[in-house]
């Protein structure tokens, strides 16, 4: 497990009102079980491997924030998908979960950080985004 990849969940917030909290309910149980394994494998197994993956946050945060957030069938094909392109050919990155705590994050910092579009002036070298000019 990374370092600043145990946020809190993103699972919904529980309404008020009984009857909203039963449907509520029912809609989350079946991405349950696929949560609560995948926060055994973050705490057992996870630590095993150390810092391995190619990708912000690693499969194993991803996998749990798209079930968290996306549901039982289409948090398995997102982490199906994100683990078939964590491989060596593959150059990695940032990608969170639409909708995760991690996302909503990222993009709270980059509206504070204001437009990144890189420029190119008249007799000046393209910007790569790099704070360092290299």
């Amino acid at each position: 497990m990374r370092r600043h990849e145990d946020t809190e969940s993103s699972l919904p917030v529980w309404p008020s009102g009984r009857r909203a909290r039963i449907l509520h309910g029912v809609r989350l149980a079946p991405r349950m079980p696929f949560v609560w394994f995948m926060r055994a494998y973050r705490r057992l197994v996870s630590p095993l491997y150390g810092d391995v993956c190619r990708y912000y946050p690693s499969c194993s945060k991803y996998a749990l924030d798209a079930f968290e957030v996306k549901g039982a069938v289409r948090g398995f094909v997102l982490t199906t998908w994100r683990v078939l392109r964590c491989n060596p050919l593959s150059s990695g990155g940032v990608d969170h979960v639409e909708g995760s705590v991690l996302h909503a994050r990222s993009r709270a910092i980059w509206a504070a950080a204001g437009p990144t579009a890189p420029s190119v002036e008249a007799d000046d070298e393209p910007d790569n985004g790099r704070m360092d000019k290299r």
